[in-house]
């Protein structure tokens, strides 16, 4: 994991919001557009998770760029690949809790986070930040 390009996009000054949430599938995956203010190229998300709910945040980036993906907390994430059904292409319970790669296809990326085990089956809520940082 090259933290050194997130801390680049950082250190710019290229940190961003993003919006409400916008969508609740018929499944119970809470979707959320990332979205980040004009002219930076990332985000930083605080946000709790509860139990076996899902958090799906949705980003649009081509083919050729780098994503860095970097959660805090005790929540995992996975990375669906544009098209995807649910299959990923990071799996942060077995991968760990950064992510960096360039990407293979033009298309919008879900960042997925999630719990397992006790914090899964919990009522608690658990704080979470998530850093996203898109390049190139």
């Amino acid at each position: 994991m090259n933290k050194a390009l997130l801390a680049a996009v950082w250190s710019i000054g290229l940190l961003g919001g993003l919006s409400a949430w916008s969508v609740q599938a018929a499944d119970g995956i809470k979707t959320q557009q990332v979205q980040f203010k004009k002219g930076e190229s990332g985000a930083t998300i605080n946000g709790t998770i509860q139990g076996s709910q899902t958090l799906d945040y949705k980003l649009t980036a081509n083919k050729g760029q780098s994503m860095v993906v970097i959660l805090t907390g005790k929540p995992y994430f996975n990375i669906l690949p544009p098209g995807s059904k649910g299959e990923a292409m990071f799996i942060g319970s077995t991968e760990g809790n950064n992510f960096e790669a360039t990407l293979p296809a033009k298309g919008t990326y879900t960042i997925r986070v999630y719990q397992m085990g006790a914090a899964e089956s919990s009522k608690a809520k658990t704080p979470f930040k998530l850093e996203v940082g898109i390049s190139g």
